[in-house]
């Protein structure tokens, strides 16, 4: 049997449950993807409990970067 990825269905009951996520690679940088992904699991919108890991950052968005997921 190969892998096979999750549903549309199956994706959206995984986030619902999911209250702690890491953006691997987070940026200060603006023009990254990952900085929008930042703002926008920092808002007001969501509820999501959100760490950045960037081994060369030690700050994003006035948060803690940490330099791996072990850290």
């Amino acid at each position: 049997m190969t892998w096979q990825p999750p549903s549309a269905r199956e994706r959206k009951a995984i986030l619902d449950r999911t209250r702690s996520i890491a953006i691997v690679g987070a940026s200060s940088k603006p023009s990254r993807p990952s900085y929008f992904v930042a703002t926008y699991l920092l808002s007001s919108s969501t509820d999501y409990d959100v760490w950045f890991v960037n081994p060369v950052e030690t700050e994003i968005l006035g948060r803690k970067v940490y330099a791996s997921l072990a850290e």
